[in-house]
């Protein structure tokens, strides 16, 4: 996986998984759905980052913001948006 981002979730939700839901990751060991699984969260929560990071910088009243509280803004927002992706994505094994 080329994704840098993608690939960062992707190893967060195999922790997840291996510290609070072991019956899930020995479940999809067995079925040999492990690595499609990852990599689709992980894609799933990179495209969501990158949507909502696109969003938030199309903003007008973020582009009406001097540079400084821009970049801030930003990072600010990017925070937010990453542990929204934590609390929906990563840290809920999706189940059948």
């Amino acid at each position: 996986m080329s994704d840098p981002i993608a690939r960062r979730y992707q190893e967060e939700h195999h922790r997840f998984l291996r510290e609070n839901r072991p019956d899930v990751l020995e479940a999809l060991q067995r079925s040999g759905d492990l690595i499609s699984y990852l990599s689709s969260v992980g894609q799933t929560a990179s495209e969501r980052l990158e949507h909502a990071m696109s969003v938030h910088f199309s903003d007008p009243e973020l582009q009406k913001l001097p540079f400084i509280e821009k970049v801030q803004e930003l990072q600010s927002r990017q925070l937010e948006a990453e542990e929204v992706i934590r609390h929906d994505l990563i840290h809920q094994p999706v189940e059948d």
